[in-house]
């Protein structure tokens, strides 16, 4: 199976943090991501991203590919309009040449890092769910569709677990969340469904018959309890 796919043709903190975390987390957003795209080859700028990330100790903070999914979220806000569908209104990047690299650099040079920073930036955007799709329209990796198809699943899964916490649990993991954290933000039902209407999305632009159908997508199907 080739490794990308075609496109179809038609609390306020109590105490401060320590000084080490501090200027950690301070380097990290003093990277300039967009000079570090137009005047480096993709497998120094990957490097570079992927040595930042493992130089923050603290997993609850934003690391460098975060942070990199941050600053592309940014560039294709700002960016034009774009509607394949009704049902799927995007949009892309102004420069459409960065917009190539950093397609390549998701998709090819920060796999596996990246996969687990975009389940996390898709699940933790709860209020505006929609823009996912921004993110979704740069990625063609089949790992990386399998992955978000596949947690999609572990959250299907878990939307039929009585117990509220445990519900909650495997959700608030991949969002970075405190397991003591509110579950209303971490509902496996939200997070099933922001991830199926990406899925939804990869469905209508490539074949991806070899990781799911449409009928794979289905929340509920007969003779299975509903959801809670």
């Amino acid at each position: 199976m080739d490794d990308t796919l075609e496109k179809k043709s038609d609390s306020a903190m109590v105490d401060p943090p320590p000084a080490s975390l501090v200027e950690e987390e301070f380097a990290v957003r003093l990277i300039d991501f967009d000079d570090l795209l137009r005047n480096n080859d993709l497998e120094t700028a990957a490097l570079r991203l992927s040595e930042g990330a493992f130089e923050i100790a603290d997993f609850m903070r934003k690391d460098t590919i975060d942070r990199f999914i941050d600053f592309v979220f940014f560039k294709v806000s700002t960016g034009n309009v774009d509607i394949p569908s009704m049902a799927y209104p995007t949009k892309r990047m102004l420069d459409r040449e960065l917009e190539g690299k950093i397609a390549e650099l998701i998709n090819n040079h920060l796999y596996p890092e990246i996969i687990f920073r975009l389940l996390k930036f898709f699940t933790r955007n709860v209020h505006d769910s929609d823009t996912n799709l921004y993110i979704a329209n740069l990625i063609s990796s089949e790992d990386i569709i399998k992955s978000i198809y596949d947690t999609y699943v572990l959250f299907k899964k878990d939307i039929y677990m009585s117990d509220r916490d445990r519900r909650t649990l495997n959700v608030k993991r991949i969002q970075q969340y405190s397991p003591r954290s509110e579950n209303k933000l971490s509902s496996p039902l939200d997070a099933a469904a922001r991830l199926k209407y990406i899925l939804e999305f990869f469905l209508f632009k490539y074949d991806v018959s070899g990781i799911y159908t449409k009928e794979d997508l289905r929340m509920w199907r007969p003779g299975e309890p509903a959801p809670a």
